[in-house]
């Protein structure tokens, strides 16, 4: 199609799918520091994934930059440009800390220790263990703090737990806009690091089930529902996508399960509920943007 000026025209925003790729940053140390056990297997998940990530044009990582200022590096941001770099080769574009993803820009206060939870959990020789049982033994200490979030029902935990969500939101809803502007048939994958800790809120919140008796669950009250904690560099993905004519299509989630992991499973009608996104990302909206925008 040309344009009176003899350009060509490109059609924009139908069928178009972004997929927010949530991946919990690989293995860290007590310290917070990625380790080389955690680059290992992020990049062994990543391999697995190589097939899907031909079917995207293009690929571009994102993610926190969490513990930078510590001087322990950006773990999660580090773990998203690795998937990228392996799925995508040469072809990755350059990836792009995005601080929405940090619970180090969370304003609500932390309504617990987070730290010392996990760390008290650790067993007392952790650091002899085998990189493989530091890795059991971490999962028992996450699961550990999560549950007390998951759990805790005070004023100030779940201003955290709906700050946190926000964030999540905020981030799908600027994806949402961005597909009314690309190219028709676009189709992007978007490895976005982040914590585990801070990326379950959103599915707490928003995540509806339809099962197959016709029954729908709205977000969740255990861990358990969806299969426990996520592991380290394991994900779950949002499809931000337009049908053939621009307009919204819903916002599928779907697991990886990387770990082989029998109880995390979704039914084959699971999304974010369009609504209760909205809302999140106005809340997220108003607390961090409320006097600049």
């Amino acid at each position: 199609m040309k344009s009176q000026e003899g350009a060509e025209s490109i059609e924009k925003g139908k069928n178009v799918l972004i997929r927010l790729k949530f991946i919990r940053h690989g293995e860290r140390d007590k310290e917070g520091r990625l380790t080389d056990y955690g680059r290992d297997v992020t990049v062994r998940i990543a391999k697995a994934h190589a097939e899907e990530a031909k079917e995207f044009d293009v690929v571009k990582a994102i993610g926190s930059d969490a513990g930078e200022k510590n001087g322990f590096g950006k773990r999660a941001f580090e773990t998203a440009d690795l998937y990228a770099k392996e799925v995508a080769g040469d072809e990755v574009l350059r990836s792009k800390v995005q601080s929405v993803l940090s619970y180090e820009t969370i304003i609500s206060p932390v309504p617990h220790d987070y730290q010392k939870l996990y760390n008290d959990s650790l067993p007392v020789n952790f650091d002899e263990l085998s990189p493989e049982e530091k890795s059991a033994a971490a999962r028992v200490a996450q699961r550990a703090m999560l549950d007390h979030l998951v759990a805790s029902d005070t004023p100030e935990a779940e201003a955290y737990k709906r700050e946190e969500a926000g964030a999540f939101a905020y981030l799908v809803e600027h994806y949402r806009d961005m597909a009314k502007r690309l190219k028709d048939g676009s189709k992007v994958l978007i490895p976005a690091g982040t914590h585990g800790g801070t990326m379950e809120f959103l599915l707490q919140q928003a995540l509806v089930r339809k099962n197959d008796d016709g029954s729908t669950i709205v977000g969740f009250k255990k861990l358990d529902e969806i299969g426990g904690e996520f592991s380290p560099s394991e994900d779950y993905n949002v499809d931000v996508s337009t049908d053939e004519n621009g307009h919204p299509a819903p916002m599928r989630v779907s697991f990886d399960n990387p770990f082989n992991n029998p109880g995390r499973v979704l039914p084959e009608v699971a999304y974010l509920d369009e609504a209760i996104v909205a809302e999140l990302a106005d809340y997220y909206r108003k607390l961090h943007f409320s006097n600049t925008e």
